[in-house]
């Protein structure tokens, strides 16, 4: 009886383990794939320890706030030798990243050229000096902080700007004051001769239509005698000065037109006297 026993509790032991090895395994498979979609969900969007975090801060921190901080760096890293750092705080500037006056924008432009040249972008350097021209005609490297060979870059380019403008004007426009002195680059002088010849102009037209309308069939002027004379002056002075403008407009226009465009003067110049000095100032 023991022995019936005891293989009947073994029989009922081994079924009960046969059946439940199924279940067991259907639940490992369904956990393993809920893990594995889990992280399949996970991978694509990890989250960004504080590490990260500081680093971001820390690189914005650095980004230029103005652009008088982005020239400033720009400059010490021109000084110190990083013509990339230079090249990328000048950019910002030049692509208007920061809000810049027109002169901040020309020093962008110019170490922006600089810094492209040296760092073996010559097209890029040639863009930027291109800008630089179109913004100031007159501007210039300083050959005594520049390195040689990016300043004969730079005046290649001028000179080709030059000639282009050259081929531009044309010599009737002298003869019709003041746009030979515009066509020159001569903006100060064309002004004044625009100024003394519509002052003139209109001088002239106003005494005579005056003398006109007092004037009698019999060449008489009742009630105008006194003002007359007066208004008669002006008329003649008026019409001289407007002569004389034209005259001086067109050959100023004409030797203008003769002169290399880049040949300026600055506008005001210190002069030494015997006895002392002064200032001078060119039109």
């Amino acid at each position: 009886m023991k022995n019936a026993s005891l293989v009947a509790t073994t029989a009922l032991a081994f079924a009960a383990l046969i059946f439940s090895m199924p279940a067991t395994a259907e639940e490992n498979a369904v956990g393993s794939d809920e893990d594995s979609s889990a992280d399949e969900v996970a991978a694509p969007s990890p989250k960004k320890g504080p590490r990260d975090s500081a680093r971001e801060s820390r690189r914005s921190l650095r980004l230029p706030q103005n652009a008088a901080a982005a020239l400033a760096r720009a400059s010490a890293a021109y000084d110190y030798g990083d013509m990339n750092q230079m090249v990328e705080a000048a950019r910002q500037v030049a692509e208007g990243s920061l809000t810049a006056t027109p002169w901040e924008e020309e020093q962008a432009f110019r170490l922006l050229g600089i810094g492209l040249y040296l760092t073996n972008r010559p097209l890029g350097a040639e863009t930027a000096f291109a800008e630089l021209l179109r913004k100031n005609p007159k501007a210039r490297l300083d050959p005594t902080t520049t390195r040689p060979e990016v300043v004969a870059f730079f005046e290649n380019l001028r000179h080709k700007d030059l000639a282009r403008q050259r081929s531009h004007r044309k010599v009737f426009w002298n003869f019709i004051p003041p746009v030979g002195q515009f066509q020159n680059g001569d903006n100060v002088r064309g002004w004044i001769v625009l100024g003394v010849g519509v002052a003139s102009l209109a001088t002239f037209a106003t005494s005579d239509l005056l003398l006109r309308s007092w004037q009698q069939q019999d060449k008489t002027m009742p009630g105008h005698d006194n003002t007359a004379p007066t208004v008669k002056a002006a008329n003649w002075i008026s019409c001289g000065v407007l002569a004389a403008t034209y005259i001086y407009g067109v050959f100023d226009g004409l030797i203008g037109y003769g002169k290399p465009l880049d040949e300026s003067k600055p506008p005001v110049s210190l002069f030494l006297l015997p006895g002392g000095g002064g200032l001078g100032f060119t039109f």
